[in-house]
């Protein structure tokens, strides 16, 4: 009987957890309009949005990009906040002719420092 239960826990668990995936299959946070190329913005946003985050987190992080198409479009992450599956933020950068589109998805719930801290890293790289 403790073994069911504890079985049953572990899936109520595994059941409330999201994947990246499924995180951006939703719509962002916010989407910001950049006047800068995608190259730019990523080149703005890495170090931006690391002085922005680690000025209100516990723990501090450094962000990376991945390329999924070279020159038209980055993910950015922060390098060791995934949790449950899906990073804690994502900033998507989209080119889009010579400017780009920079979205912010939010994995689960976060304080609202963080979520702050993640827009005042992208609004300094508009």
């Amino acid at each position: 009987m403790k073994h069911k239960i504890l079985m049953l826990a572990a899936c109520g668990l595994l059941a409330g957890c999201q994947t990246d995936a499924q995180v951006r299959s939703k719509p962002p946070l916010q989407t910001f309009a950049s006047s800068k190329s995608a190259d730019a913005a990523v080149t703005c946003l890495i170090p931006a949005l690391a002085n922005s985050w680690n000025a209100v987190a516990i723990q501090n992080s450094r962000f990376v990009a991945q390329t999924i198409a070279p020159g038209s479009e980055y993910d950015i992450v922060p390098s060791s906040a995934m949790i449950n599956g899906h990073w804690t933020f994502t900033v998507n950068v989209k080119s889009s002719g010579n400017k780009s589109a920079i979205s912010l998805f939010q994995g689960q719930m976060m304080l609202p420092s963080l979520t702050q801290a993640m827009k005042n890293g992208i609004m300094s790289c508009l």
